[in-house]
């Protein structure tokens, strides 16, 4: 591949056009082929990595590509378990007063409650809950004070209760999503 060992762009252009499919096809492979598209971001994502981690590659990519897609097909699984645990915790509020039908409900059907909540509260909790930031890294991207990070975690906690609570109780969603001063 490439010319004289040369580890340029017009290598990592031939790596593409060489692998590319062959990794979206481990990728679907490990995914399921209804993830197509999700193959395709860990394809790119294979592919970037090579790019990164150029100079240690051998002569023949091939095993470090399918080692590396299989990882990053993994690392995406893990972060959908961990997801699907974190949201199932944080939508389980007391007991249910229907023998446990609308708490299944709530664990099974997750996302409207997800959607229902603005997209900074959402940031928040897969910050905390999904990505395991501690106070002092959510403040330090955020730009704020750790107590501040703290705070608005909780609030977005419970505003996500609060849709969970509307939806189980039948009530009409009020926009959990508005803020005062916003």
């Amino acid at each position: 591949m490439g010319t004289d060992g040369v580890r340029d762009e017009a290598w990592h252009d031939d790596l593409c056009r060489r692998y590319r499919q062959r990794v979206m096809a481990v990728a679907a492979t490990l995914l399921g082929y209804h993830y197509w598209h999700e193959a395709e971001e860990v394809a790119q994502e294979t592919l970037m990595t090579a790019w990164e981690k150029r100079q240690a590659l051998g002569d023949d990519p091939w095993p470090w590509l399918y080692v590396t897609t299989r990882n990053h097909v993994h690392n995406r699984q893990r972060l959908h378990v961990r997801l699907l645990r974190v949201l199932s915790r944080l939508g389980e509020p007391g007991q249910p007063h229907d023998g446990g039908l609308r708490a299944w409900e709530r664990r099974h059907d997750f996302a409207p409650a997800w959607r229902a909540i603005s997209a900074d509260d959402r940031e928040l909790l897969q910050q905390r809950y999904l990505h395991e930031m501690n106070d002092e890294q959510i403040g330090a991207v955020l730009g704020i004070a750790p107590a501040a990070a703290r705070k608005r975690i909780q609030r977005a906690r419970h505003r996500l209760r609060r849709v969970i609570e509307a939806m189980d109780g039948n009530r009409p969603l009020v926009s959990a999503g508005s803020r005062k001063g916003k």
